[in-house]
């Protein structure tokens, strides 16, 4: 089912906004999380909203992603809570939250999970200067992005730059932009029952897609394809030895950012985060005298190859990894080139409904390793 909101001549924003009142006032749901507008009139967080008042600070296509908010989320959704949250996700939201859904750390039950076409983003540092002079009016910068995404001047975060999921699957309501300037009204799709439940009580007017889309995200994904192809052989020349690993990660301080954004890692307690790896002073030494010399904080490279190991199969290249680090090592050009390989080898997509592939037996894979003919 497709609808579309009657426009208000106000723009997009405000479209959104008189859409998440109604659906406050009308009691569809209990509450929203969206992102919004910080005390510092800079940054752009999840909050979780249960006033309608509180939607007016509401910033749904901003280019500030601080946070993937599929974690958030999770929280918000492990247990029952007796209350129905519609909450508004980018496209790798999305797909982080399903991830962690299959892990039973999340769950749809009380959701109505909202998906938009991505607007991308800037990295941090420009972002805050976009801000800075004059960004407020981020209409702006999703008419950009949506009228033409391939656009070289927009200069995206990098992980945006080469991701190629960039729509709203898998979401209860897709909000559609591309080709779409609003001056007819904002397309929606009720993908799920739940979402068509949602037009239905909203008495949204049936609509259908702008024709121009089609071609337009066809083109988009193309090029971004031929991006991160570029990107990924780039960044494989530069990591194709543990020498050159220990070069890529030189400046890593062992804080693990990385692992404490990633949407996708897991594990409820690191191991890292343990006295695993607080070594006896000898042991320093004994390194030490092995090799020569070793880089203090250590074990920094099987780090790094150990979050490979647990979470690539689930990377859903939000690049918050890169924009944690303070060291500034472009970690998810790295993490997204081997997640590639890896979720191609498993044939998985995270985000699908497919389970986790190292949770399940197949009896004919891999016959070379398993030794079964």
């Amino acid at each position: 089912m497709i609808a579309s909101i009657e426009p208000s001549k106000k723009g997009m924003e405000a479209d959104l906004k008189i859409l998440m009142k109604t659906m406050m006032e009308k009691k569809i749901v209990d509450a929203l999380v969206l992102p919004v507008r910080q005390p510092d009139k800079i940054s752009v967080m999840p909050s979780l909203i249960a006033s309608p008042e509180e939607i007016d600070d509401a910033v749904f296509l901003s280019p500030c992603f601080y946070i993937n908010a599929a974690r958030m989320v999770s929280r918000l959704s492990f247990k029952k809570a007796g209350k129905k949250t519609a909450v508004w996700l980018r496209p790798c939201e999305i797909s982080a939250f399903i991830e962690l859904e299959k892990l039973n750390q999340a769950s749809r039950e009380e959701l109505i999970i909202m998906g938009m076409d991505c607007p991308m983003a800037l990295e941090r540092d420009a972002f805050q200067t976009y801000m800075k002079n004059g960004g407020a009016k981020e209409n702006d910068w999703a008419a950009r992005v949506f009228a033409d995404p391939c656009n070289p001047d927009l200069a995206p975060a990098r992980s945006c730059s080469v991701c190629t999921s960039p729509l709203p699957d898998h979401a209860d309501l897709g909000f559609f932009f591309y080709a779409n300037s609003g001056e007819k009204g904002l397309v929606i799709e009720g993908a799920t029952p739940k979402g068509e439940e949602v037009l239905e009580k909203c008495a949204l007017k049936e609509a259908s897609l702008p024709g121009e889309r089609e071609p337009m995200v066809a083109q988009l994904i193309k090029t971004r394809e031929a991006a991160f192809e570029s990107m990924a052989e780039k960044v494989t020349q530069e990591t194709d030895s543990l020498d050159k690993l220990g070069q890529f990660f030189g400046a890593c301080i062992n804080c693990y950012n990385c692992c404490n954004v990633c949407p996708v890692c897991y594990c409820r307690e690191c191991v890292f985060n343990t006295d695993v790896f607080s070594h006896e002073p000898i042991q320093y030494h004994q390194w030490a005298d092995k090799w020569g010399k070793i880089k203090l904080p250590s074990d920094t490279l099987f780090y790094h190859l150990t979050r490979l190991a647990h979470m690539s199969h689930a990377c859903v290249g939000c690049g918050q990894c890169t924009q944690a680090c303070p060291a500034n090592i472009p970690v998810a050009t790295l993490f997204s080139t081997v997640a590639k390989q890896v979720q191609k080898a498993f044939d998985y997509h995270p985000g699908s409904d497919d389970p986790p592939p190292f949770s399940v037996f197949n009896a004919q894979e891999y016959p070379e390793v398993v030794g079964i003919q």
